[in-house]
């Protein structure tokens, strides 16, 4: 695969502009009123973005061309602002409307909504437990249309990667940086994995770990990921979801300002997590949505046939009427389980709001029930949509596996975000939490093992 970073891949995300034809953020905050946009508003606003941003997806699939311009159309129609608040600069939309664009924009090009997860994860946490100076303007950018990203895990040292390390700034530094209006207050370098989407964006989210206090955990700062010290590189090999850039991110000496540091261990930051999971589920919906068009449209045009078919044609077989059917009714279900599951985590986020303890029982209920229903939800449309893109192959024979036609790439895409935070952990937490009553964990992020000793004797 041809690896890029943001600096050699043209010009800057943020320097291209959207197509002129299409819909813009203002056009749909004028439209909107404080109630908040009805889902026909959405529909009928992003329709023709969605269209423009599917017209070159299989291309750049093919090509393996990151979507800077696809990213651009969200940007300026208001996409990536859509749920803000409308008392922030946003459109106000509910966490169940989000959900379903995300559906529509995962139907366009499954890349896109995985790429912006991030984004749509810690506004969601600013938005709804202010950090204070961080959060305020956090979501001033959010609001100037700025795209939030992050870089949070890393490969083990033995694969040649850098621990992200925090550097505090001796006192001279601080003082200096002051005097000259700036507020560096630390410098971080290292590297990290799985940054999705950071090519895309204008600021990255990065966790690190002071040296010699690791076991207090990790810090977060948000860093402008156009700093020189930033390099985000095009490097991921998965055999799906290949244009969701989410490679390499390294960070040599990077400077932090005062007031970029995020606190992860509180209320709205355990629920993001869920925030996550609506973001996947309704990229596999969506990547359903498209497998179900492609196949009916590759039957619906279809001569060939065999000697013991049902019928003369394809579309006039009920065997493959049948096959069809089952793809239709599995991915609409999809679809209401993933707005079904985004109205119970947004419910979740409206009961912690005033409660800042982690052990609060209230904070607990509200993270079990976002959780398990979540995890479920992960469950059944992972299992539902894979189903999709393997059954589609039954109505159309050989002549489907023609890789041209790119039907295989639904079920590559579906299964690569299946394996995100494996679902045997998931099921594993909703069968304990029913039987034992056991909180499911309150983070899934990755780490690196650290293997057993080995003991001989009894």
């Amino acid at each position: 695969m041809t690896n890029t970073t943001a600096d050699t891949a043209g010009t800057h995300p943020h320097d291209v502009g959207p197509s002129g034809s299409l819909p813009t953020f203002e056009e749909l905050r004028a439209a909107t009123g404080p109630d908040g946009p009805t889902d026909v508003q959405l529909a009928e606003h992003f329709a023709p973005v969605f269209a423009a941003v599917a017209a070159g997806a299989a291309q750049r699939e093919q090509d393996h061309e990151l979507a800077f311009a696809a990213i651009e159309y969200l940007r300026g129609s208001g996409f990536t602002r859509a749920r803000l608040g409308r008392e922030y600069g946003g459109i106000g939309a509910s966490l169940p409307q989000l959900a379903d664009l995300l559906v529509g924009l995962a139907a366009a090009d499954p890349n896109l909504p995985q790429a912006l997860h991030g984004h749509f994860m810690f506004t969601e946490q600013h938005e709804n437990e202010s950090q204070g100076a961080v959060s305020e303007w956090w979501l001033a950018e959010v609001a100037a249309g700025r795209i939030f990203g992050n870089a949070l895990v890393e490969l083990p040292p033995s694969a040649g990667k850098r621990p992200v390390h925090w550097i505090d700034a001796d006192p001279d530094t601080v003082q200096s940086a002051a005097a000259t209006g700036t507020t560096e207050v630390a410098r971080i370098s290292g590297d990290k994995f799985y940054s999705t989407g950071a090519i895309f964006t204008d600021y990255l989210l990065v966790s690190a770990v002071r040296p010699g206090l690791e076991e207090n955990g990790p810090v977060f700062a948000i860093v402008d990921a156009r700093d020189p010290g930033v390099h985000r590189i095009d490097d991921w090999n998965g055999f799906g979801q290949r244009l969701t850039a989410s490679g390499t991110t390294t960070f040599d000496n990077v400077p932090v300002q005062a007031q970029r540091t995020q606190e992860f261990n509180v209320p709205t930051g355990v629920l993001a997590y869920t925030v996550l999971w609506i973001v996947l589920t309704a990229t596999q919906a969506g990547i359903g949505t498209t497998a179900l068009a492609d196949i009916t449209d590759f039957v619906r045009g279809r001569r060939r046939t065999y000697d013991h078919a049902t019928a003369e044609t394809p579309a006039e077989d009920p065997l493959v009427h049948q096959v069809i059917g089952s793809v239709s009714a599995k991915v609409t279900a999809a679809r209401q389980i993933v707005r079904g599951a985004a109205a119970t985590v947004e419910e979740s986020y409206r009961q912690v709001r005033g409660h800042t303890d982690l052990e609060d029982p209230v904070v607990l209920e509200a993270h079990a029930r976002a959780n398990i229903a979540l995890s479920e939800a992960s469950l059944v449309v992972s299992e539902l949509i894979l189903d999709v893109t393997n059954q589609i192959f039954e109505s159309g024979g050989a002549s489907a596996t023609d890789a041209s036609k790119q039907l295989h790439q639904h079920w590559l895409n579906a299964r690569t975000v299946a394996s995100h935070t494996p679902l045997i952990y998931r099921t594993q937490a909703i069968g304990n939490y029913r039987i034992n009553g056991a909180i499911p964990p309150f983070h899934s992020t990755a780490r690196n093992s650290t293997p057993a000793s080995t003991t001989t004797g009894a």
